[in-house]
């Protein structure tokens, strides 16, 4: 019987079938060679911070700025807080005395030429000019008992001042602001109490009033002019 040989090397076919048929029951992963993972990119921070909101760089408690893309931006400051000033009824009393002498006395000189009569208390003693003075409405019952068809007075904070008052501008139609400062107790019957007045920026002054008290009530016993300036404003 004759018999092919078989070349060295070469796979004969039932050799072929034994070799696809082991392929077959392996599974694909053993099959296919090492993957290699590509780590994610990483995220672009470029446009990450465009889109970053702007961030707030507090430099003091009343000026905060904000900085944004283009640049810091300032903020406004926020408005001043209205001074404390004491309270009691000798204290008002003592005050409604010294409002009435300069409204019905005209200490200023200008009540003839007033647009309005504005009434503010104050912490200042009036002692020198000083800018800007601190102010406060009197009571509204006090107001009403001062004002009068002469002199129709009303609270400062409903008068409308002009600032830095040019010099060209008629005298007359100003309005006249008359407040009243620090009051010092010398005595349970005596009392110095400060006053100023300012006529719109055209004018303005300082006063010491020495009041006493007589017959349960309080009177002017003497004042005087402290100061008297043309100042920017009142």
């Amino acid at each position: 019987m004759y018999h092919r040989r078989s070349t060295p090397g070469i796979l004969t076919i039932p050799a072929l079938a034994a070799v696809a048929v082991a392929l077959a029951g392996t599974p694909v992963e053993a099959q296919a060679g090492p993957k290699i993972l590509t780590p994610p990119r990483p995220a672009d921070t470029a446009s990450r911070a465009a889109t970053r909101p702007a961030t707030t760089t507090v430099t003091s408690a009343s000026a905060p700025v904000v900085t944004r893309p283009g640049g810091p931006v300032a903020q406004p400051a926020p408005a001043t807080a209205a001074p404390t000033i004491p309270q009691s009824a000798l204290l008002d009393s003592i005050r409604e005395l010294v409002f009435r002498n300069l409204l019905e006395k005209d200490r200023a000189g200008f009540a003839t030429l007033a647009s309005a009569f504005c009434l503010g208390l104050s912490t200042n003693d009036f002692k020198k000019a000083s800018a800007p003075i601190d102010r406060a409405d009197p009571p509204e019952a006090m107001v009403r008992r001062l004002a009068s068809p002469r002199t129709p007075a009303r609270r400062a904070s409903t008068c409308t001042f002009t600032a830095n008052a040019s010099p060209t501008r008629s005298v007359t139609g100003r309005p006249l602001l008359y407040s009243v400062g620090a009051i010092t107790m010398t005595s349970s019957e005596r009392a110095e109490a400060a006053a100023g007045f300012n006529y719109d920026g055209y004018s303005a002054g300082g006063f010491t009033f020495s009041v006493e008290r007589s017959d349960s009530a309080w009177v002017v016993k003497q004042w005087r002019m402290e100061w008297t300036a043309k100042p920017n404003a009142p």
